[in-house]
């Protein structure tokens, strides 16, 4: 009688450990769900408000007799409490705004001429720059351009807005979007300047 108690005892235990004790598979017919993962981040969205631009003018300088360089001036107006650097390189990106309908295009590599400062509630003045062939008037110093070549500094600028209503800058590091609008209107008044185009 001692004996079958404790077998008794024994498998009860057992019954115990079996039912509570073991992991419960699902039942036949079921899928187990796979843990769902959760969204990605969306990306911070392009800061377009904090710095206002101001179209100042145009400039053409030679590199080599065959080939222009063409700047383009803003000023920058940093409207938001905090200072602000944009590089000169990969981390900055120059794109023009196509006249036509608004969309961006990177087809004409265009850069800064320099690394930016921009302080808190302060203004800058940038450059931006493009090359181009362009047979450069050999033998004619700076100061002796006549308007036969201001005509055709101007028609060289013209020719590389005629499609454009502006440049865009992005900052991938701080998110910043930068609209530089034209004032190619500006570029047809006379100009004293030697190759100046303001």
């Amino acid at each position: 009688m001692k004996n079958l108690l404790i077998i008794a005892m024994f498998v009860a235990v057992l019954a115990i450990v079996i039912v509570f004790g073991l992991p419960r598979f699902p039942h036949q017919g079921h899928v187990a769900q796979r843990p769902q993962a959760s969204p990605s981040p969306s990306p911070s969205p392009w800061n377009s408000g904090a710095i206002q631009s101001t179209f100042v003018g145009a400039q053409v300088q030679e590199v080599d007799a065959t080939h222009a360089m063409l700047e383009f001036f803003y000023d920058l107006d940093n409207n938001a409490d905090a200072d602000y650097r944009f590089a000169k390189g990969a981390g900055t990106v120059v794109m023009t705004r196509l006249k036509s309908n608004g969309s961006l295009s990177s087809e004409e590599p265009i850069e800064l001429n320099n690394s930016v400062f921009l302080p808190a509630r302060n203004r800058t003045r940038i450059a931006l720059q493009v090359t181009r062939p362009f047979n450069w008037p050999s033998g004619l110093p700076a100061s002796q351009i006549g308007p036969v070549n201001q005509v055709k500094f101007r028609q060289l600028v013209a020719d590389e807005v005629a499609n454009l209503s502006g440049f865009v800058m992005f900052d991938t590091a701080t998110h910043f979007q930068i609209e530089l609008p034209g004032g190619w209107q500006e570029l047809q008044q006379p100009s004293a300047s030697a190759g100046g185009l303001n």
